[in-house]
């Protein structure tokens, strides 16, 4: 495995993979690439035990997108490269999307073009509140190639998709929240934890439960209604014939039900 990226099962059930070029503020160059998607492999088989995963960088940024340097050293000039380069990109935020776990996005300092198309494709983004975070390809008259364009809309609307992509805009963490994008912003300081409990909490949940939860809501989204209320019943139906943990869970909120109303008769008779 590439030391361009770090693997550590920091919680039962939660492992965080950090980009680790920090140097290059953590840009994408193809070995930073081929490990994420050996890493993204590598946690498939591990489901449903391993239930989330975060992505965060090391030093002073997320990921300032891809590596122009390294692309400007030979591999812009061989389109087969270049090609193949984007293609990666690709394969990678769609390996994150259909990972069967939640993968949290934990975004400080830059997180731009290319490292905002990593960003994009995780369920969960926290950022801090300081975080630079936008899509910068038209300034250099570059187009997206890792979904930027399509999924940026789809988060945060379409109105602000376009201003984002047209003039380069860079938001905050702190809009990013109230844009929809991420789902909280924290201090700094307060970025490492704030996940680390976020993924504690939800590596408590069947790790099945979260997978279909992760994978009805992403597909559904993009299903007219009526169509994804029959793929809502239908992944229903599967999970359970998967897992038990459905039925215990029905039967633990029963018994905490009727332990309440037990409590709850005794105090009245005790009022009495």
């Amino acid at each position: 495995m590439s030391n361009e990226l770090v693997i550590e099962d920091v919680e039962p059930g939660v492992r965080r993979l950090t980009l680790n070029r920090p140097e290059r503020r953590n840009a994408l160059d193809g070995n930073l690439l081929d490990a994420l998607l050996a890493a993204l492999s590598d946690a498939r088989s591990a489901s449903p035990d391993l239930k989330v995963l975060v992505l965060a960088g090391a030093g002073p940024a997320f990921c300032a997108g891809a590596d122009l340097k390294w692309l400007s050293s030979g591999v812009l000039a061989d389109h087969g490269a270049h090609i193949e380069f984007q293609e990666k990109l690709k394969a990678l935020t769609e390996a994150i999307e259909a990972a069967p776990q939640v993968v949290i996005g934990a975004v400080h300092g830059y997180a731009l073009a290319g490292g905002l198309e990593v960003l994009l494709a995780c369920d969960l983004i926290v950022a801090a509140k300081d975080a630079v975070i936008g899509d910068e390809h038209i300034k250099r008259n570059l187009l997206p190639g890792g979904g930027g364009s399509q999924r940026l809309p789809r988060r945060i609307g379409l109105s602000r998709g376009l201003y984002c992509l047209l003039t380069g805009h860079r938001m905050s963490g702190s809009q990013a929240e109230e844009w929809g994008l991420a789902c909280a912003s924290v201090e700094e300081p307060e970025l490492g934890p704030t996940v680390l409990a976020m993924a504690s909490s939800l590596a408590e949940r069947d790790g099945r439960a979260l997978d279909a939860m992760k994978s009805v809501a992403r597909h559904g989204f993009e299903l007219p209604l009526s169509d994804g209320l029959w793929l809502e019943l239908w992944t229903q139906h599967r999970y359970r014939s998967r897992s038990q943990a459905m039925d215990a869970g029905v039967a633990d909120f029963a018994r905490g039900s009727d332990r309440a109303r037990s409590l709850a008769g005794a105090s009245d008779g005790a009022q009495a």
